[in-house]
């Protein structure tokens, strides 16, 4: 681990400039603070512009969820499942994240695992059914938790090696 560590800070930090959006995207919130941290660059360049990169993803999402969602094999789909629907609303799962509402959107998307991120974010806010200002300022402060903590833990692991 430490060799690979050594390896992408020797062959990252000439042109990272090239590397970190594809590593954002491949990777995530986390590899591109990661990454960046351990080529030298600070936190007040890595804040800012992976912050950045999350909020003009919500965008892209709210398009793609409005062209789906009236796609017409979409609404036939619903038609055909109305009573499926009936079976999620009152399903156990759905009654959690109803009840976690605005924490858990925060706690979604700040979370630095898998599975956890933006886009987790938006989708529990159009299920929980939030509009667009309070979708983007609870995405937007996640992102900032996220960054932190994320920052935090490469803090960490700098100072052991």
């Amino acid at each position: 681990m430490v060799d690979f560590l050594i390896f992408l800070k020797n062959n990252l930090a000439e042109h990272f400039a090239l590397y970190f959006i594809p590593l954002y995207i491949l990777g995530g919130r986390p590899t591109a603070i990661l990454s960046a941290q351990l080529t030298g660059y600070t936190n007040f360049f890595l804040l800012p512009v992976v912050v950045m990169l999350d909020i003009l993803q919500v965008p892209v999402f709210f398009y793609l969820f409005g062209t789906i969602s009236k796609n017409g094999w979409v609404l036939g789909f619903r038609e055909r499942n109305a009573q499926k629907q009936k079976k999620i609303i009152n399903s156990k799962l759905f009654s959690k994240l109803q009840i976690l509402g605005l924490p858990g959107v925060l706690i979604v998307t700040s979370l630095p695992v898998k599975g956890c991120g933006m886009l987790s974010g938006f989708l529990l806010t159009r299920i929980i059914g939030l509009p667009k200002p309070v979708t983007y300022l609870l995405l937007g402060f996640g992102s900032i938790a996220g960054c932190l903590m994320v920052t935090g833990l490469g803090e960490i692991v700098i100072l052991m090696f």
